[in-house]
């Protein structure tokens, strides 16, 4: 156990103070990316099921699948991952193809809208769907966008572009605008149901994504990503708490309870969007000064909050906190809000380098099991794994996988 600990503690470092120039640092660089992307993806090679061309989704932390169950978010993350990685080998390529056919044709219901993806799908038994959320919905298009952004498949443009139009449809509140998070089938949008994740997950899932591949449709994605980033900077920052908003009434006035619990990770996703606004060209130049001002009040606010241990800052965060009172609420620390941490700070790395490095010693050295492979939910205290399924209902190699692409993309490391 110290012995693993301790050559990803040197892997790291050598990493960190490694003195090479030019071609060789740049070599070293994608050869540590390279092998996270193959070990993240290789995990789950015991849960692909070659008769079938398609992941399980529920894996035990040894990699086994524990049952049948397909979810569309766990797939379509692994289609992500696949897709990403397509270049570095044909047989991700070829398996990516296999999890956009088994979606297609396994995953797709229909209503009187238009189809819409089906939830969870156990061996022959479609779980039945009264109601849709936008998570699963943006997710689901999450893997088709990535494939498409990598394989620029014509066939798959029209489906995605189809599914597009759908949810906008489904979610999109034509009198105040934005999203609701709830659609009941055969009904409508559900009233009370507008959420913080209703306004990004659209946008971060798949849409600003499709919008860097989707090139002939941008206006319909511009108008979309242009409106949530408008209501996001009206309301969902709260300046008096220094923390996120995250239910609303449909009026999109916060909604508050003495019940609250929120994640630092939501503070650093909604500053990463916020960041990710400056290549948006459709947005005018003061809207992207003032998203960026945004953006960086948020990171400067979160990172004096006491979310740290009393070893400091490179030994991570908690994952959740009473926004009221700054209270810990759970003193465990969580994978995917290092990886939203580390994905905010690369964008503005000049002003944090040291906090950018002490996050990504922390999060390599932590969350990465290189015993059974795949990541951690999460650890607790000592920063031991809580041992639980590294493959469930909505993980599997996504948020490793995308935020080694956003550092590759910030040329970090």
């Amino acid at each position: 156990m110290i012995r693993k600990y301790i050559t990803r503690y040197l892997l790291v470092l050598l990493l960190g103070i490694i003195s090479f120039t030019g071609c060789n640092k740049k070599h070293a660089q994608e050869d540590f990316y390279t092998n996270e992307i193959q070990r993240s993806i290789g995990f789950f090679d015991s849960a692909f099921d070659a008769g079938i061309k398609v992941y399980y989704s529920d894996v035990d932390e040894n990699g086994k699948a524990t049952g049948e169950s397909i979810h569309t978010v766990a797939l379509s993350r692994m289609l992500y991952g696949l897709a990403y990685a397509s270049p570095l080998n044909p047989d991700y390529e070829n398996k990516a193809l296999a999890l956009t056919k088994y979606q297609l044709e396994n995953m797709i219901g229909r209503d009187s809208i238009g189809t819409y993806f089906i939830p969870t799908v156990r061996a022959e038994e479609v779980e039945h769907a009264d109601y849709l959320d936008i998570w699963q919905q943006s997710y689901g298009l999450c893997g088709l966008t990535e494939l498409y952004r990598n394989s620029l498949d014509k066939e798959l443009l029209p489906i995605i572009r189809e599914n597009t139009n759908w949810l906008i449809k489904r979610f999109r509140d034509e009198k105040k605008g934005g999203f609701f998070a709830d659609y009941k089938i055969g009904e409508g949008a559900v009233s009370g149901s507008k959420t913080l994740q209703s306004l990004m997950y659209p946008i971060t899932a798949f849409m600003g994504n499709l919008w860097l591949a989707d090139v002939e449709n941008r206006a319909v994605y511009e108008k979309v990503i242009k409106e949530h980033l408008d209501i996001i900077s009206r309301v969902a920052w709260n300046d008096s708490l220094g923390w996120v908003n995250l239910r609303f009434n449909d009026n999109w006035e916060p909604v508050f309870s003495d019940k609250d619990v929120v994640s630092p990770g939501h503070n650093f996703q909604l500053a990463a969007l916020f960041l990710r606004s400056e290549k948006w060209t459709f947005l005018s130049e003061e809207e992207r000064r003032r998203y960026q001002r945004m953006a960086k009040e948020i990171i400067r606010t979160t990172m004096h909050k006491p979310i740290w241990s009393c070893r400091g800052i490179g030994d991570g965060f908690f994952e959740n906190i009473n926004p009221h009172n700054d209270q810990v609420v759970s003193a465990y620390k969580s994978w995917w809000q290092h990886c939203e941490a580390l994905i905010a700070l690369s964008f503005v790395k000049d002003e944090y380098n040291s906090e950018f490095d002490q996050l990504f010693h922390f999060y390599f050295n932590t969350f990465i099991d290189e015993q059974s492979g795949g990541e951690w939910a999460k650890v607790g205290e000592g920063n031991s794994p809580i041992i639980e399924p590294k493959g469930q209902r909505g993980k599997s190699v996504y948020h490793h996988i995308e935020l080694i692409r956003f550092l590759r993309e910030a040329d970090v490391y």
